[in-house]
């Protein structure tokens, strides 16, 4: 059984699957983003966010239609139970960094299946979570979808930490710096490059997919260490006037 990831942009994937409906994660704001484009929109049939109190991160209305919302945070929180395709969503009550210029909103990481595998969503956390916080997506993180922009995100030592413990088969970056986003004056500013992950994690292999969406399970390494697959932003490549995003040929 296989299933499609696509990477929309920031923290922004769409899931798609044969016979079943199409999940859309933290879809974010055009404006907090800095895409010119409003013509921007997506299809999908349920939208799962990390909190309803982020633009960057809860913005339904790019999902064309009334898809069914599910709130992370409602989930991690006890408030609702969340199922999709009949599997409970996994989820982690977290928060923003205490030192967020805005101040620490709550949000939620989750896990969902799809196609078999495990596919655990970091949200929108600030802080690095130990083995107990994490135990709700013990067997549980088949693909890593990873904030490696550090920021107002996990730093990035602490990052590599929380991947050992996890010990996903697959890393998908998200959250980092993509122009117009993530640069010095400008929303986001203090996010780095995908670029910065890569060289902190040297021993992982890299796949640059040169694409937006990759079709799991793919190619993996054979030593027990993830693998991290690169995606291009499907919500850039629909942007006009945007510099071109390639990441480094690792």
């Amino acid at each position: 059984m296989t299933v499609q990831l696509e990477f929309v942009g920031h923290a922004c994937f769409r899931v798609l699957e044969e016979g079943r409906p199409t999940l859309v994660t933290d879809p974010f704001s055009l404006t907090i983003t800095g895409l010119p484009n409003d013509d921007l929109s997506l299809d999908g049939d349920i939208v799962i966010v990390s909190s309803l109190t982020d633009l960057a991160h809860d913005n339904v209305a790019l999902v064309k239609g009334k898809p069914h919302v599910i709130n992370a945070l409602d989930v991690a929180n006890g408030r609702v139970e969340g199922t999709i395709n009949g599997w409970p969503v996994a989820a982690i009550p977290a928060a923003e960094t205490p030192d967020h210029p805005d101040g620490p909103e709550d949000n939620a990481l989750y896990a969902f299946q799809a196609g078999g595998l495990w596919f655990a969503h970091m949200g929108d956390v600030g802080y690095e979570l130990g083995r107990e916080e994490l135990a709700p997506w013990k067997g549980r993180c088949d693909v890593l979808m990873a904030l490696v922009g550090a920021g107002f995100t996990v730093p990035l030592d602490a990052l590599d930490r929380m991947i050992d413990i996890l010990q996903p088969t697959w890393i998908v970056p998200m959250h980092y710096a993509l122009p117009p986003f993530g640069f010095r004056g400008v929303p986001g500013g203090n996010m780095s490059p995908v670029d910065v992950f890569l060289n902190q994690r040297p021993r992982d292999p890299v796949i640059v997919a040169r694409h937006h969406t990759i079709t799991f399970p793919t190619q993996r390494a054979g030593d027990g260490r993830p693998t991290i697959v690169v995606l291009e932003p499907s919500g850039y490549e629909a942007t006009a006037g945007l510099p071109e995003f390639r990441v480094a040929p690792y």
